[in-house]
């Protein structure tokens, strides 16, 4: 079911399929991060603990009526600490650790950067396409958001401070 507020709707779809306690407790774990938005689409990632108490990150991708209600249009994610540890563990270069969908037409994306010591700036993601996205690192978290179409599979490049690429790699 739709709603006003993209934030509720995102709740509500957590609850619902997500095992998130069905109570306000439940609810209280729920952490917006950030968001990206267009006209008529946002996303967020979020983290949450689910019935199990896990953490789990998650990207919520949510678009918006004609009616002017919100509706939850796909996700990604996964558990938070044991996901960034594994990555953490296999890559020696600072790493864009991501998840999204919604492509070809309805492109989301975002996650965690792993920077090594580096402090990495942005990322930009070029499709095969050659449809480019960037943002700029917040909080060790990159979200990605495009109406234009994006053909897998995508690279990432990121950047220093400086504008240096500092390392680039595959994704999705």
């Amino acid at each position: 079911m739709a709603q006003q507020d993209p934030k509720q709707e995102i709740l509500s779809r957590l609850v619902r399929l997500y095992a998130i306690p069905a109570t306000a407790a439940g609810e209280e774990t729920v952490h917006f991060l950030r968001m990206r938005s267009l006209p008529g689409r946002q996303v967020h990632a979020v983290t949450f603990k689910n019935k199990s108490g896990e953490d789990i990150h998650f990207l919520c991708h949510v678009m918006q009526n004609a009616q002017g209600l919100w509706g939850f249009r796909g996700g990604a994610g996964g558990e938070v600490s044991s996901d960034l540890e594994r990555a953490h563990l296999i890559h020696e270069q600072p790493w864009a650790h991501l998840s999204g969908g919604g492509w070809p037409k309805e492109f989301y994306g975002g996650g965690y950067i792993i920077d090594k010591g580096v402090k990495v700036a942005r990322v930009k993601l070029i499709a095969t396409n050659g449809t480019v996205v960037e943002d700029t690192v917040e909080n060790g978290i990159v979200l990605f958001l495009t109406d234009e179409r994006v053909e897998t599979p995508l690279q990432a490049e990121l950047y220093d401070y400086s504008g240096n690429l500092i390392n680039s790699h595959d994704v999705f």
